[in-house]
């Protein structure tokens, strides 16, 4: 027995120390987690369109409202401008004072402000005196304006705790009902619960600590002198309850051992009972008579929650289980359990019944015959679970099923799945129209057979680089590919794939659209615009030739007069009216060359629209431009973009007709060429870091005697050409800054590229 007490002793001491460390622990937690949050909130709030002087009161009332309703504690919330001066706050009511207050004033202040701006982060002050007396802390959250290089302070939303209110606000008052508290910020005492803070120190004191920001937080802790007491008069009542326990224990040992004997073979029935009660559990377990109406002997509290009805309403026989089952189930249950009994074997049987509030639900009942060990009875023992949620979940999986394939197999596009092994899992009705299989031909067949050479011979490859790396080529991005039908043609699709989360095995999911007629429409109307263009220019030189011979006709006729008259005077000896004459030719040539200067003149753009553009993306976009004349002559375009942005300063239109005409002129250059037909776009900063565009062909090339004059007006090498496209492309390059030249591909075709100038942020660049 006093080793009994000892060790109670001993845990009482151990349960004192756990409650005053868990304690001091717990108020770590809280503070350390509080100011924490505000530090994420103020910094979050910082990032939002900036709350200046500027802002209108009632946006900068809701911003600080919110802050200060959401985050007990505060004493104000403030805006405090670049020039460290405070300017808002709310509550205005009781911080009057602070308006316009000078963080000068106060150099801890500043110093965290100053802080704060340097860091760009929120910045936690050390303890110092607050406007009105009291000791406390500020947090500043600086808030800056323009881009990531060359921000500028705009101020900062502070936030000002008072020690004494926030302690009160963050701590409940349950926690510190019964211990001593004091709260220590890099050694300076900020606040304690007791008038003596002295007489925290004792034997049980426990401490606490954590720095945040550079300062050190230290919790002390102590039990004061009522939760003592209270503690040892529990520790007295639980050994005089032992006491008594210990003599309760004798007592009703030795009178266990006396019925022992006689409840021996009691206990082994019940024993009996609850293990087969406990194997049937989840759901309502039960002990039944073999009889028509099964009245209960036993059933567990499951049958409360099935059927409403309590265990005692069974167990005392007001309710019969052959009350529960629905009346049109009966007959199939009690064949089910009576043929169970013949055969001594188990059953399973699904049924519905009928609950205390009138509803219905379906069962699934387990269960079998037993003898009972009182007497020659048979006892049906089993339980009833409810599968109303999993009958109807199975109903609206099915009928979920039937609605997808529904609607599957009305797209008027292909869609097919296919499993991570690449085999056809489904295969609609457009998809067995567009290839021309039925379902039962592909499915579990590898996808391949629906794609021609060479991607038929490599997918399975893509399909595993793909599960085995995450990096997708195609999936979740929509392509143009080729596809091919049963009867081995092929045709251009549109191909998007997703995938199916599935962590057991993966899935795809294709849509695949023919384009045939989209692209012979796309083909069609690409040529009728060449034609119309090829027509407009004719007759724009047609008109263009008309009226400059219009308008020179008469100055050259004039000119024509006016010499065969001056020959005649010359013949006749008439010199003195020379003089005239010749002043007459000398305006009339004027006049032609005015004629022609105006014409010069209307050919060229006025101010052209010049913007910063992406050479990338402008690159690409003429590419894109070309590319359905490149598909009627059976050319791809490959693009190399630069490994780095590049940005010029260009009118975007008039460079991308320069690579519109490079591109065509080097698909008319390989119109005799039967293999490697394609051209290459490469885009790439040179070494006079200048931003060059090439175009590679693999044509004939260019002969010996065009490449002097090449760049000249009506200088062409094709049988129908104007001759003034590169000259009008050499123009265009030289005016933004660039050049154009040329040189021999290898072993065969011709690379012609131009350079641009490079922008650099801040600077314009305009010839």
């Amino acid at each position: 027995m006093a080793f009994i007490v000892f060790n109670i002793d001993s845990e009482e001491r151990l349960h004192i120390e756990r409650v005053t460390q868990s304690t001091a622990d717990t108020i770590k937690v809280l503070l350390e987690d509080d100011l924490k949050k505000r530090i994420i909130f103020l910094a979050e709030l910082s990032k939002l369109p900036p709350a200046s002087s500027h802002l209108p009161s009632e946006n900068w009332g809701t911003i600080s409202k919110t802050l200060y309703d959401s985050q007990y504690g505060y004493q104000a919330i403030g805006w405090i401008d670049n020039s460290f001066h405070i300017r808002k706050i709310i509550p205005e009511e009781g911080n009057e004072i602070a308006i316009g207050f000078d963080l000068a004033q106060q150099p801890e202040a500043l110093s965290a402000a100053k802080k704060a701006q340097k860091t760009q982060r929120v910045i936690i002050t050390s303890p110092l005196q607050s406007i009105h007396g009291s000791e406390g802390l500020g947090i500043y959250s600086p808030v800056f304006t323009g881009i990531k290089n060359k921000k500028q302070l705009h101020g900062f939303i502070a936030g000002i705790l008072l020690f004494d209110p926030y302690i009160k606000s963050v701590i409940p008052a349950a926690l510190l009902k019964e211990h001593n508290f004091s709260l220590l910020i890099d050694g300076h005492l900020v606040y304690s619960n007791q008038n003596d803070p002295l007489t925290i120190e004792n034997s049980w004191n426990k401490k606490a600590s954590y720095k945040l920001q550079a300062h050190q937080w230290q919790i002390n802790i102590s039990p004061n002198n009522e939760f003592l007491y209270v503690v040892h008069y529990k520790v007295m009542g639980v050994i005089i309850t032992l006491g008594i326990f210990i003599a309760i224990l004798i007592v009703l040992a030795a009178y266990t051992y006396l019925i022992a004997r006689n409840k021996s073979v009691e206990i082994k029935d019940g024993l009996n009972k609850v293990e087969h009660l406990l194997k049937n559990l989840p759901g309502m377990a039960y002990q039944s008579f073999d009889t028509q109406s099964w009245p209960m002997m036993r059933v567990s509290d499951g049958c409360e929650t099935l059927t409403g009805y309590s265990r005692e309403e069974f167990k005392n026989n007001r309710m019969l289980w052959q009350d529960v089952i629905h009346s049109d189930d009966y007959q199939g249950v009690k064949e089910a359990i009576n043929t169970a009994i013949k055969n001594r074997s188990s059953f399973e049987v699904e049924y519905r019944i009928k609950t205390k509030n009138n509803g219905i639900k379906l069962v699934w009942e387990k269960g079998g015959a037993v003898d009972s060990i009182y007497n020659d009875d048979v006892v049906i023992e089993g339980f009833v679970y409810d599968i109303t949620s999993i009958k109807k979940a199975e109903a609206d999986l099915i009928s979920s099923y039937a609605f997808s394939d529904a609607v599957v197999n009305a797209m008027i596009d292909a869609v097919i799945t296919i499993d991570q092994y690449g085999l056809i899992k489904s295969f609609n009705r457009a998809a067995q129209t567009i290839f021309g299989y039925t379902d039962d031909e592909v499915l579990d067949k590898n996808i391949s057979i629906l794609m021609p050479a060479p991607f038929s011979d490599h997918h399975d490859q893509y399909l595993a680089q793909y599960l085995t790396s995450k990096q997708p080529h195609i999936i979740g991005i929509g392509r143009e590919l080729v596809a091919k039908h049963k009867d081995g043609t092929t045709f251009p699709i549109h191909l998007s794939v997703s995938e199916i989360d599935n962590p057991e095995n993966k899935m795809f999911v294709g849509l695949i659209r023919n384009i045939t007629q989209q692209r012979a429409l796309e083909d069609q109307a690409k040529l009728h615009t060449e034609q119309l263009a090829h027509t407009e220019r004719v007759n724009a030189l047609g008109e263009m030739a008309a009226g400059i011979a219009h308008e020179i006709n008469q100055p050259l006729t004039a000119i024509s007069l006016f010499s065969q008259t001056a020959k005649n005077f010359c013949e006749s000896g008439k010199f003195d009216r020379l003089p005239a004459l010749f002043e007459k030719l000398s305006l009339h040539s004027l006049r032609a060359s005015a004629v022609i200067a105006r014409m010069q003149k209307m050919t060229k753009k006025g101010n052209r629209t010049k913007e910063v553009v992406d050479c990338d993306l402008m690159i690409t976009e003429a590419c894109k431009l070309a590319e359905s004349e490149a598909r009627l002559h059976k050319i791809a375009i490959n693009i190399i973009t630069s490994k780095q942005s590049l940005n010029v300063y260009v009118d975007r239109v008039q460079i991308q007709q320069v690579v519109l005409n490079l591109l065509r002129n080097g698909m008319e250059a390989m119109q005799s060429i039967e293999n490697d037909r394609a051209i290459e776009v490469k885009i790439q900063l040179n070494m006079d870091n200048y931003v060059e565009i090439s175009v590679t062909d693999t044509g004939a090339g260019l002969p010996e005697k065009m490449r002097d004059t090449l760049f000249k007006p009506f200088s062409s090498t094709k049988q129908n050409g104007t001759g003034i496209g590169l000259s009008i492309s050499k123009s265009i390059v030289e005016e933004h800054g660039g050049h154009i030249h040329f040189h021999d591909n290898t072993p065969t075709g011709a690379v012609f590229m131009f350079t641009l100038p490079i922008h650099d942020r801040g600077t314009v660049y305009d010839k």
